[in-house]
Formats: C-alpha cells, structure tokens, sequence
C-alpha cells in the first residue's frame, strides 16, 4: 500500500491547490482519492472516524470498503461526476457516520486533482464535522437542536410544524432557514435519513419490507415504496436482490 500512496504522489502536479481546501481550525476532515476512489491521503481525523489506526491502513480503501452500501455509492458517484466535469464543489451537505456510527449532517469541499501534465487523477475533499459547523455557521446553529432531535428520533412520527415551533419560529421561516442550510426541506431530510436505514435494513436483514417501513418509521407501505424509489432510483425489493451478497 505504501508503494501505491507513493506512485499517486509521484503524479501530483503543481496544479494543485489543496491549501486553499484547508481550515485553520480543528474539526476538518481532509482525504485525496485517486480517479477509482482509492483513498490515496488521509489526515488522522478522517482515518480515526473511519476505524484505522493509521493513515498507511486506510492507503487503498475505496467508501464501499468503509461505509454502508448506500452511503458509499453516493460518495462515488458525487465524486465521479466532479472528476468528470473537472469542476469543484463547495458546501456539499452529506450524511455521513460520526465516530459513534451515527448518522449526522456534514459539509464538504470537494474539487479535482490533477497530474503534472494536467490530467485529472482523483479528487480532494475536506469535510467539516457537526460540532464544527455547530460553531461556524450562525444559521446552523440555530436549527441545530432539531437537527440532533431528527437524528435521535427520526423513525418517530415527526410533525414539522411541532419542530418549528420548538424553536419558536413559524413553519415557513424554520422551512426557508433549514433549506438555507442543508440545501433540502426538513421533510426531505428526514426521509433522506429513513431512507439509509431501510438500505442497511435491506441488506444486512431478512425483515419484511412492511417491517422495514415501520422500523425507520414509514407508517405507510406505500409511502415507503414510493419514497425509496424515488430516491434510490428502483424499487427496494429489486436494491435487496441488486445488493444483498456485495
């Protein structure tokens, strides 16, 4: 593995930027990857929050290797697309573990890297944590208590007006704050998260998908059929036989 880190270093040109991804202040997750989305860099906060020990472990792990089918999948196709438009991305919302395995809110930066001759080769992020933007961004903070009660409580039946009001604002300025923020309404948020657990539920369990539903708390079959595919783009029944022995 030490030998493949050194090869992708050897490509690295004078193109690239990463300084200028960096934060002065602590709670910011920085990786490089190459162009099949080995993790070719990592700085001690990303491969602790991944499991390793060290930077030289997590050398060659792709995000199917590291994260729930679902997770990993966006990850990899995000990035695809930035390195094959050659643009960068800023201020990416993304669900993703903390260190405990919780699911949670994080912003990421993400942009192409490029070899001495210009290629592209992979792709750089850095990824700001919870707390972190708990601290920078004022607009955050102020729907951060819901934000920790939708991730305690979202296979509960959650009513959006009783979430706005819990931070004494009406429905449609907590609506317009949070979509300010996390770039989708809080309904969408909230499904987003049901949603990854039914794909961990479909994988990893022989549950009924009636069973599934109730547990990340669809209470309508129907509504969760529609729902997944809509967002996971086939039928939850055809991403269980897809997925199931990857």
């Amino acid at each position: 593995m030490k030998k493949l880190q050194e090869k992708f270093l050897d490509e690295l040109g004078t193109y690239n930027r990463f300084d200028l991804l960096l934060s002065d202040s602590m709670g910011v997750y920085f990786f490089v990857k190459d162009i099949e989305g080995r993790v070719m860099i990592a700085n001690k906060l990303t491969y602790e929050r991944c499991g390793f020990q060290s930077e030289e472990e997590i050398i060659g792990k792709t995000d199917y290797d590291i994260f729930e089918f679902d997770l990993a999948d966006k990850y990899h196709k995000d990035e695809q697309e930035i390195m094959e438009k050659g643009e960068a991305v800023y201020n990416m919302a993304e669900l993703a573990p903390n260190k405990d395995g919780i699911i949670d809110c994080y912003f990421s930066n993400k942009l192409p890297v490029h070899n001495k001759d210009g290629k592209i080769i992979g792709v750089a992020s850095t990824t700001s944590s919870h707390d972190y933007m708990k601290k920078m961004l004022g607009s955050y903070l102020t729907i951060s208590p819901v934000l920790e009660f939708i991730r305690d409580n979202f296979r509960k039946n959650l009513s959006i007006p009783e979430l706005a009001e819990s931070l004494n604002m009406t429905q449609r300025k907590f609506g317009d704050i949070f979509k300010e923020v996390l770039t989708v309404t809080p309904q969408t948020y909230i499904i987003k998260m049901r949603i990854h657990y039914a794909c961990v539920d479909l994988i990893k369990t022989k549950k009924a998908l009636k069973k599934i539903a109730e547990d990340v708390g669809f209470y309508d079959h129907s509504t969760f059929i529609r729902q997944f595919t809509k967002h996971m783009g086939m039928l939850p029944t055809k991403y269980r036989k897809v997925h199931k022995n990857n």
